[in-house]
């Protein structure tokens, strides 16, 4: 399926906290597609390039530097690359904004999310709160390439007791990072906007999971991500025991955070690439370890 303008300014947005684009750079597209998006406020005219690429009607060549002599748009050369003036229209030279705030304005109303305050925050922005089945969700989105680092202490330092974290993002990030596994530990949910925006909107999918906390549904997977059962907290707990191993021990072993443990202990659930991991470095299948089995050679102790 060919982009859409709207996946366009998203992965600008990915690269860049506040893009300014070319209108011939959006020729590509559909005119009622992009009407739609200046009509919202995602495009907004700004000042004139003062430097473009050569049109494609003018053949090949370097950029040309932006030149007014009475009235009339010329197109020159760099310093060192010289060739004959070339006249240029309006459109050539035409720039528009990504509007964000009008981005935002658009996510909140196609997803009913109560709008708070827009103040950036090292590339992070709280869009609002979504109310899903009487939980709540303290909604951000992520633009431009900030540390990570401070995102995700920013998040934790927003998180309350009873609103969980969501995290918007405009392209898919990294995966099998150690920012991965340190949002995910920390009960961050993240979600692309790029797969919902083939259409020109950017209307999410929200749901709750079994633990009656307020979720966001991906487009392209629907499966559960967690997995467990009090069995294998069980096995784990035996493990623990018969190798003497206390919860940081295991921990730094099975290649997951204290939090997450104690989580899984509580809940009998943990993301299921937490679990696989976990169960391999215990040395045996996460199937096995579901079922509440325990590694040859470890016994499952006798209650007395």
């Amino acid at each position: 399926m060919p982009e859409s303008p709207l996946q366009y300014v998203l992965r600008l947005l990915a690269a860049d906290e506040a893009p300014v684009v070319l209108a011939a750079e959006l020729a590509q597209f559909p005119a009622a597609d992009v009407a739609r998006l200046l009509e919202e406020g995602v495009f907004k005219e700004t000042a004139a390039a003062d430097e473009i690429g050569r049109p494609p009607r003018l053949g090949a060549g370097g950029p040309l530097l932006v030149r007014r002599v009475g009235g009339t748009i010329y197109g020159v050369a760099a310093a060192d690359d010289y060739c004959n003036p070339v006249r240029l229209t309006d459109d050539d030279i035409r720039q528009y904004a990504v509007s964000v705030g009008a981005l935002i304005n658009k996510l909140r109303a196609e997803n009913e999310i109560i709008a708070a305050t827009q103040a950036m925050d090292n590339g992070l922005l709280h869009v609002g709160v979504k109310v899903v089945a009487g939980r709540s969700l303290q909604v951000h989105l992520l633009l431009g390439q900030p540390e990570m680092d401070a995102v995700l202490g920013r998040l934790t330092r927003l998180e309350s007791s009873s609103d969980a974290p969501a995290l918007l993002t405009p392209l898919a990030l990294p995966q099998r990072t150690e920012h991965e596994r340190l949002f995910r530990d920390g009960a961050v949910q993240i979600l692309p906007l790029y797969p919902f925006a083939t259409d020109g909107k950017l209307t999410l999918e929200w749901l709750k999971d079994g633990r009656q906390r307020a979720v966001l549904s991906q487009p392209e997977m629907r499966r559960k991500r967690t997995t467990g059962s009090l069995e294998a907290v069980a096995a784990v707990k035996s493990y623990m025991a018969a190798r003497v191993l206390n919860q940081a021990e295991f921990s730094v072993q099975a290649g997951i955070t204290e939090q997450t443990l104690r989580s899984f202990f509580d809940t009998g659930e943990m993301q299921r690439s937490n679990f696989k991991t976990m169960a391999e470095r215990m040395g045996m299948a996460p199937e096995a370890l579901l079922r509440g089995e325990l590694p040859a050679g470890i016994k499952t102790p006798r209650r007395r």
